[in-house]
């Protein structure tokens, strides 16, 4: 395995919460807005005959449960997400963590083993300021501290990955 790259990383609390907000944002609304407007939509088109077919009270019941679950399971996700983030950054308190992007993939070792993720597993790169999200999975990132980072490595890792995905 050939290292190209290596820097200190920190995992701060402050950036790792807006690291969880920033993809919980985009992946819930920006990445894919029809995806999500479009049951919205049904729903209130639903609601909306309800209250042209006289069923008022029925139609305030389906808009407001419907309402409730979504925040459930959206402010569930979102908290999942946070407590996870906390749980790494506790887990690398202490530790010397850094981030080594290599010609196969990119290490991130932040206080434990640290696998190799190789760059056909990360689905894309949302760049933040302070922190880079590597996203594996539709509900799974991994949060990369680019404050160390120099710009040739932050260049590198978003080459690899876009070739990676050709």
């Amino acid at each position: 395995m050939s290292e190209r790259f290596s820097f200190p990383i920190r995992f701060e609390d402050a950036d790792m919460r807006a690291a969880v907000n920033a993809f919980a944002l985009r992946a819930l609304f920006l990445e894919k807005p029809v995806a999500a407007a479009l049951p919205l939509a049904l729903i209130a088109l639903s609601c909306a005959g309800l209250v042209y077919a006289g069923d008022g009270e029925d139609a305030f019941l389906l808009f407001f449960g419907v309402l409730a679950l979504l925040a459930i399971f959206v402010f569930g996700g979102w908290r999942m997400q946070q407590r996870m983030m906390r749980e790494k950054v506790e887990k690398a308190r202490g530790h010397l963590s850094s981030a080594r992007l290599l010609d196969e993939g990119v290490v991130i070792d932040a206080g434990g083993g640290a696998p190799l993720l190789p760059w056909k597993q990360i689905k894309a790169v949302w760049p933040g300021e302070r922190v880079w999200l590597l996203i594996v999975a539709t509900n799974h990132f991994i949060a990369l501290p680019i404050e160390r980072a120099p710009a040739e490595a932050l260049d590198f890792l978003s080459s690899q990955v876009t070739a990676a995905k050709a």
